[in-house]
Parts: structure tokens; C-alpha cells; sequence
């Protein structure tokens, strides 16, 4: 009797194993059965490991983001038609030059905004100055008429 409970207990740890272990797999076979239409061997084609799972090559990453730009729930091996090796490096480039000008249109717009800040100190200067100016053009007004009021006033005693 505890030889057929040993032997039933270690049939049913192995069952339990192997179904478990179907539940927690990363790969997906049926992945590399259509992916071997573009040329896929193993998972290598693109996986970092010869297993799966985690850890993608520059391909593996280029299926990623093609799920995330078609909002799809899972990739799909059917998108490598699409797949041009150097895809990643062109889109890096792209992006690269893209923000490239980006960053080259915000220091653009920085400088004029400098120059539009500077003009409008020189402005605000030259509207002091002119305030000034016009100031200054009136105590010389009123200095011109005490001026003649003295004048006038040296005179007459004169007379």
C-alpha cells in the first residue's frame, strides 16, 4: 500500500510539473512556425536568447514598437513583411534628425525672443529717454521764459 501511495504521489508531482510549467512558458512556437516564412531558424531570429523570452535583437524591439504604433494587443509574426534590416537604425536617424530640428527651431525661437526682449528694453529705453527729452524740453522752457522775465526786468530799470 505505500508503494502504490509513492508511486501515485510522484505521478501526480510530475503531472503537476508539466502542467504548470505549459502555463508559465515564454515561447511561442507558433511565432517561429510563421516568422520561418521570413527566414526565422529559431528564436534567435529575433530573441537575445536561443530560448525566448525576454531579451530582443534589434528586430524582436523593430515588432515591439510595431505593436505599440498598430495599438495591437500582441505582435504578429506577419508584420516582418515589413521588416527591412536597419529599420531601427533608420528610424533612430529619423527621430535623431527630427529632433535635431527640433532643437534647432527652439534655439531659433530662443534668439528671436532675446532679440524681441532686447528690442523691447531698447524701447522701453528710448521711450525713457524721450520722456526725459521732453522733460528737458521743458524746464529749457520755462528757463527760457524766467530768462526773458529777468531780462525784461533788467531792462526797465534802465529805461
Amino acid at each position: 500500500m505505500a508503494i502504490k501511495l509513492i508511486k501515485l504521489s510522484i505521478a501526480v508531482i510530475v503531472i503537476a510539473g508539466v502542467a504548470g510549467s505549459s502555463f508559465s512558458t515564454k515561447a511561442y512556437p507558433a511565432f517561429l512556425r510563421k516568422a520561418q516564412k521570413f527566414g526565422a531558424k529559431n528564436c534567435l531570429y529575433c530573441h537575445k536568447q536561443p530560448t525566448g523570452g525576454e531579451g530582443w535583437n534589434e528586430r524582436g524591439e523593430w515588432l515591439i514598437a510595431e505593436k505599440e504604433r498598430r495599438k495591437a494587443d500582441e505582435v504578429d509574426p506577419e508584420w516582418l513583411a515589413d521588416y527591412k534590416e536597419g529599420a531601427k537604425k533608420d528610424a533612430e536617424t529619423k527621430e535623431g534628425a527630427e529632433k535635431d530640428a527640433e532643437t534647432k527651431e527652439g534655439v531659433k525661437k530662443d534668439a528671436e525672443t532675446k532679440e524681441g526682449v532686447k528690442k523691447d528694453a531698447e524701447t522701453k529705453e528710448g521711450v525713457k529717454k524721450d520722456a526725459e527729452t521732453k522733460e528737458g524740453a521743458k524746464k529749457d522752457a520755462v528757463n527760457k521764459e524766467e530768462n526773458k522775465e529777468e531780462s525784461k526786468k533788467k531792462e526797465k530799470p534802465n529805461q
